[in-house]
């Protein structure tokens, strides 16, 4: 008996602690209500807004691509000139549709010779996607454009930030290309050693076997 009286002394404090203070708690619950509402909102509408820009850089690549083939560099160009006067407001955004937006940038300035244009494209799409694929291929793709403009530093250093992500495809060939620069810098050691790890770490490779080869020449 007694503890059947102690756990109704028990519940009825309990209500009479919820009843006094029936207004908080109703009010926090409604604070609570209102800001999950919001934020699903707000995530709703973040949604709709990825797949808006995303849909807007395919459709610029669609009208960019469809039927090339056939096209006369000067009409290739044109074309080229208008994707990225429509590509500028995309390239802003941020995440996936600015990364996609950058790179495509990126590739429509290098193949008009604006290397340095390609490059600050480049830069954006790396720093948008840090943790995919579009990061290591950005890295690499500077490489090439610092190489046409024969800044050798900065050209090793992103093959050598391309080669270091272990999920990218080309990461044999980044490597390669990262002891070649050391090579054309006359910094035959380095470009050994690089050449040396190459070589051992997939040997079936044709970059590891092209580094093989180089190795060999170089002693």
């Amino acid at each position: 008996m007694a503890d059947m009286e102690v756990k109704e002394t028990s519940s009825e404090k309990l209500n009479a602690y919820l009843e006094r203070n029936k207004k908080p708690f109703v009010a926090v619950v409604v604070a609570l209500v209102v800001i999950l509402i919001g934020l699903i909102i707000v995530l709703t509408v973040s949604d709709k807004s990825k797949e808006k820009a995303l849909a807007g850089v395919d459709e610029i690549t669609y009208v960019l691509t469809d039927g090339s083939s056939t096209l006369e560099e000067a009409e290739l160009n044109a074309r080229r000139n208008e994707a990225l006067e429509k590509l500028q407001s995309y390239t802003k955004k941020g995440g996936i549709a600015g990364a996609r937006a950058n790179l495509l940038a990126a590739e429509l300035s290098y193949q008009q010779k604006n290397y340095d244009d390609a490059v600050t494209y480049w830069i954006a799409a790396s720093m948008k996607s840090k943790n995919s694929y579009i990061a290591p291929l950005a890295y690499y793709n500077m490489g090439t454009a610092y190489e046409q403009m024969k800044k050798l530093d900065e050209a090793a250093a992103s093959y050598k930030l391309a080669s270091e992500d272990k999920d990218f495809t080309m990461k044999a060939h980044a490597k390669f290309s990262y002891a070649r620069v050391l090579e054309a810098q006359g910094k035959t050691e380095e470009a050994k050693n690089v050449y040396t790890e190459l070589a051992s770490s997939n040997p079936d490779d044709t970059w590891a076997k092209l580094a093989k080869t180089r190795v060999l020449l170089l002693k």
